[in-house]
């Protein structure tokens, strides 16, 4: 969020703006942190029940509704 935030007031800051930033941005970092850094945390999703796939596939969902909720507002 707070990255986000960043970027969209680094442009004009609007809304719509701030949703796409989210949907760019979001993604980004959960790669980042999962896939680079913290390579191991995905045997604590696994022991809850939770795949790889799933986990991007919740990221991905949550920033497309957040984009869409920013493009109703």
């Amino acid at each position: 969020m707070i990255f986000s935030l960043l970027a969209s007031c680094l442009s004009s800051f609007s809304i719509e703006n701030f949703g796409l930033s989210f949907l760019l941005i979001s993604p980004v970092l959960h790669y980042f942190i999962y896939e680079l850094r913290f390579k191991n945390e995905y045997y604590f999703y696994a022991n809850l029940g939770f795949s790889k796939i799933f986990l991007w596939g919740f990221t991905v969902s949550i920033c497309m509704i957040v984009k869409i909720i920013t493009g109703i507002l």
